[in-house]
């Protein structure tokens, strides 16, 4: 996979440093200091419990849930600063003993989390599967969502996180940041099957509700969920400063000729979209008709500051997390795949759909910065929007 040209000096393939970066490079002080990780961790604990506690009074939970899976990314980086720094380490010992409550609940937080999170969500998919009306779509619904309940277990085993943490990454130690990213690639992964054989019953769900789809304050704590994990995930106050930080995810700024390059990628992005779209239309006429439904169901009726909000958070969250975080290790087409799963919504050619659209802005990224895709990113979901019929 082609680098971004803007990138961070990360250390080369074959380097031996745990996780992401090696510690000591000069990010926090001269040469040879370390950045303070008690401290960056009391930050983390400032900010997590903030935007947990906003997003579920704001009537978003599902917020509260991002910032919670960036606080444990900031653990998990933690832990992988352990391993170079030898105050740290010892720090960690010597409060967080192996066969303590606490030592034990900080390592279960690490490894088992969010596997045994994933486990529950799919043993309720697969609950409510075998209580609806008998169907095969509901049986086939409960076996797939019983299994991946299983593979989410299995994902608490160090040796199997380690199998799937060297198939998704192409160099470097696995270390806990890269473990958990794996974890959470896989529970990804296995969403769309279940979504799909449960479209008719979650589309009338979402009908009867009587709610909207998109209302603003779901809008913000999606996109600051999003940008927190991508923060934490690349090492923010506890691996890196601010500069730092920026450099990784790639959010420099832009030159003169890259507005250029906003501009061909909206009109490709408007092109490519037509063109899927021209084929879903006359090869899978019933799939168009059930993505142009969700598209309604979500977009109409919108009103222009909210369609505006709707692009700014869509482009600056999902880029700095897909294409700043996670595209530079695990390349443009499998960050584009992990794209197209987050929009579970759509058939399986809408998310096909997603995914191109998500390499298209994964090559601008790689031959630009993320601050490029993400204005393309948002003009183009705002102009989706605003021409939908909304």
């Amino acid at each position: 996979m082609m680098e971004p040209t803007q990138a961070s000096p990360d250390p080369p393939p074959g380097d031996p440093p745990v996780g992401d970066i090696p510690i000591a490079s000069g990010r926090w002080g001269p040469p040879g200091t370390s950045p303070n990780v008690q401290m960056g961790l009391v930050y983390w604990l400032v900010i997590v419990t903030v935007g947990g506690a906003a997003s579920v009074l704001l009537g978003h939970p599902d917020g509260g849930l991002l910032f919670a899976i960036a606080g444990v990314f900031a653990l998990a980086q933690s832990t992988d600063a352990a391993v170079v720094l030898a105050g740290y380490r010892e720090w960690v010992r010597d409060s967080l003993p192996a066969r303590s409550p606490h030592g034990m609940l900080f390592r279960f937080v690490l490894r088992g989390i969010l596997p045994f999170i994933g486990a529950l969500a799919y043993g309720g998919l697969a609950a409510w599967a075998l209580t609806s009306e008998p169907s095969r779509a509901h049986r086939l619904t409960a076996i797939w969502c019983g299994g991946a309940a299983l593979v989410s277990l299995a994902l608490t085993s160090r040796r199997v996180a380690d199998f799937v943490t060297h198939l998704l990454f192409r160099s470097g130690a696995p270390g806990r940041t890269r473990r958990l990213t794996a974890r959470i690639a896989v529970l990804m992964l296995l969403l769309p099957v279940p979504t799909r054989l449960m479209a008719p019953d979650i589309m009338a769900m979402l009908k009867d509700s009587g709610t909207a789809l998109i209302d603003p304050a779901g809008l913000v704590t999606q996109m600051l969920g999003e940008i927190v994990i991508a923060l934490a995930g690349v090492g923010l106050f506890v691996r890196r400063d601010w500069s730092g930080t920026r450099e990784r995810l790639g959010l420099v700024a832009m030159r003169p000729s890259q507005y250029g390059v906003v501009v061909a990628g909206f009109l490709g992005a408007i092109v490519l979209n037509a063109g899927m779209t021209w084929v879903q239309q006359h090869q899978f006429p019933e799939l168009w008709k059930q993505d142009g439904a969700m598209v309604q169901l979500m977009a109409s009726s919108l009103p222009m500051w909210t369609t505006l909000l709707l692009g700014v958070s869509a482009g600056a969250g999902e880029e700095i997390l897909f294409r700043g975080a996670l595209q530079p290790r695990l390349g443009v087409v499998l960050t584009a795949l992990l794209f197209a799963c987050l929009h579970v919504q759509y058939t399986w050619f809408g998310m096909l759909t997603v995914g191109v659209l998500g390499a298209l802005l994964g090559t601008i990224r790689a031959r630009t910065n993320t601050t490029t895709a993400i204005l393309v990113h948002g003009l183009y979901d705002v102009y989706a929007a605003v021409t939908s019929g909304g």
